[in-house]
């Protein structure tokens, strides 16, 4: 899909309303429902982040960070880890997390969305469409921390007691090119490539969604050329 921001509208749809594996895009909404809860620089503890499958950061047992710091992990280098450390810090616990996911997509009407996990780890019963993703994805823009996050290239966060630092690189090859300005990748064999980005040229910025494809940075960049050769914006 290809979202125009300023309208408020799709501008471009394919199978739109196709359910897929979302893979580590789903970090977007652990993202919101994370800073929907716990303010941006209290600290939490890594507790079991050292189990998660996939793709860490190598988050150390015990170590305390900031939310913030987390958020980087989560976003930037989507860490499995930093996903787990921020459900099991939730009050109501990881499966309390979980229930706030599918609570956040349900409260924006996205009827075709449903978690399992905090990461995006592949279940029958965890599966979102281009379109739902593309008002999650919206939402997300909206909060100013994870714009600040979003658009990092790379960055070294720290544990508060300064003894371990992590090194974090986006794993998105479009980022900081031609406009973009993140947003989130997503990969595993079963979802196939995905990744949604934002993209702002000549102050009008559209999210392009693509999921289950063979090569979505390719695929990316075509539809944001040629939304922005196509397309004319008013100034109202």
């Amino acid at each position: 899909t290809v979202y125009d921001l300023d309208s408020r509208q799709f501008i471009y749809q394919k199978n739109a309303d196709t359910r897929f594996y979302p893979a580590s895009i789903t970090k977007i909404v652990t993202a919101l429902v994370s800073l929907a809860h716990f303010e941006p620089d209290s600290v939490i503890q890594v507790q079991n982040g050292y189990k998660a499958l996939g793709n860490t950061i190598k988050l150390v047992p015990q170590d305390k960070l900031t939310v913030r710091s987390i958020l980087y992990g989560l976003l930037v280098s989507s860490g499995n880890d930093a996903a787990l450390t921020l459900s099991e810090n939730y009050p109501r616990g990881y499966v309390g997390f979980v229930k706030s996911m599918n609570e956040y997509a349900t409260n924006l009407g996205l009827a075709n969305t449903h978690f399992t996990n905090p990461s995006g780890v592949v279940n029958p019963d965890h599966y979102t469409t281009a379109a739902d993703l593309t008002i999650l994805a919206r939402e997300a823009i909206s909060n100013a921390v994870i714009r600040q996050i979003v658009i990092t290239r790379s960055v070294t966060i720290s544990s508060v007691d300064g003894q371990h630092s992590y090194y974090l690189e986006s794993t998105n090859k479009l980022q900081g090119r031609e406009g973009v300005k993140g947003l989130k990748t997503g990969w595993t064999p079963e979802s196939g490539e995905c990744l949604v980005t934002l993209v702002e040229r000549n102050g009008h910025p559209i999210l392009i969604t693509i999921l289950d494809s063979q090569d979505r940075f390719g695929e990316s960049k075509q539809l944001i050329d040629w939304a922005y050769q196509n397309f004319t914006w008013k100034n109202l």
